[in-house]
């Protein structure tokens, strides 16, 4: 009897254990997050959700922008927490999945939809933000929350209002002129600018040497110029280039990069806003169907087709203003 009972006692104690990931592996999944997210492992105490390329659309539910999980002894910080609160429900499970614990800090590099609409699934957690991006988010959440869900179809049904949630620990060089370098857990910090007032927060991972810059590199491809102002991004670039040194660097979307990355897209600002201006300066007109600016060198690259037209479009508005004030 005892026996058997032992027995019985060890097939149940066994189908726990077989089932016990299949389990854990279901709770992780969302109905509404089509995009689900997975840890890749990218060195000793990083993990990194890697972004899809390209616009938040309804195939990739959002997931443009790559996020990056950091262990510090007992804390976890996360930076990013993707486009939805489904999503980053699901991410908060992989997490625990994975690493055996729950995530203590979150940080908000930049006032992006995409990095941030997922903050209310980490609701026991800090969260932090530099001042300006703190005051962006209260600005302007709820209107980039509604353009997001419009653009992302079914992928986006958990953004609804009530989910927001905004950075309520600021970053800051405490005390005020204190000189560089600046930290935040196992990270040093620099804000750099996409254009005026609009803040990204560069971290880098002192020990495994790595530093993420989302918002501001896009490794093997066009880099994004909406929201940018051309001289600010160009100084930015030269600033990253400086604080990562020979570190990696990750960036919003693309695998781990170098300055090599950052240096072609310093290229191909460069060749734009002189083909932008020398178009100007002859008197055409925008088209945005002409190939006139086409830059034969970059056409390569995977978001070519896509970004291009939209950055000569940026440019072309920010140099337009300047042609009449450039002496005869």
């Amino acid at each position: 009897m005892k026996r058997a009972l032992r027995l019985g006692c060890g097939l149940v104690l066994l189908l726990w254990l077989c089932v016990r990931p299949a389990e854990a592996a279901t709770h992780c999944r969302s109905s509404t997050a089509q995009v689900l997210p997975s840890l890749e492992k990218i060195s000793p105490h990083l993990w990194r959700v890697a972004a899809i390329t390209g616009e938040p659309n309804a195939d990739n539910g959002g997931l443009t922008s790559q996020l990056l999980v950091a262990t510090e002894g007992q804390k976890v910080w996360l930076a990013g927490t993707g486009p939805t609160p489904a999503f980053a429900q699901a991410l908060a499970c992989t997490i625990r999945r994975v690493l055996g614990r729950r995530v203590t800090d979150v940080i908000n590099t930049r006032a992006a939809p995409e990095l941030v609409m997922g903050n209310s699934a980490f609701s026991t957690a800090r969260l932090w933000a530099l001042p300006p991006v703190i005051s962006a988010m209260h600005a302007r959440c709820l209107q980039c929350q509604t353009r997001l869900k419009a653009r992302i179809g079914a992928a986006g049904a958990s953004l609804v209002p009530g989910t927001i949630r905004v950075a309520t620990r600021p970053i800051t060089a405490s005390p005020p002129g204190l000189p560089a370098p600046f930290f935040l857990g196992p990270f040093e910090w620099r804000a750099l600018l996409r254009a005026p007032g609009e803040y990204a927060l560069v971290l880098r991972h002192r020990q495994d040497r790595l530093v993420l810059a989302q918002g501001l590199l896009w490794p093997g491809d066009v880099p994004d110029l909406q929201d940018t102002q051309i001289e600010t991004l160009t100084a930015s670039w030269q600033q990253l280039l400086d604080f990562a040194g020979d570190d990696a660097l990750l960036g919003e979307q693309g695998n781990l990069a170098s300055a090599s990355d950052l240096r072609l897209h310093t290229d191909y600002l460069a060749q734009l806003r002189a083909a932008v201006w020398a178009a100007l300066q002859s008197g055409q007109s925008f088209d945005p169907a002409s190939d006139i600016l086409a830059l034969p060198g970059f056409q390569g690259l995977p978001s070519y087709s896509l970004r291009h037209p939209l950055n000569v479009q940026r440019v072309w508005r920010e140099l337009e203003p300047k042609i009449f004030d450039a002496p005869d």
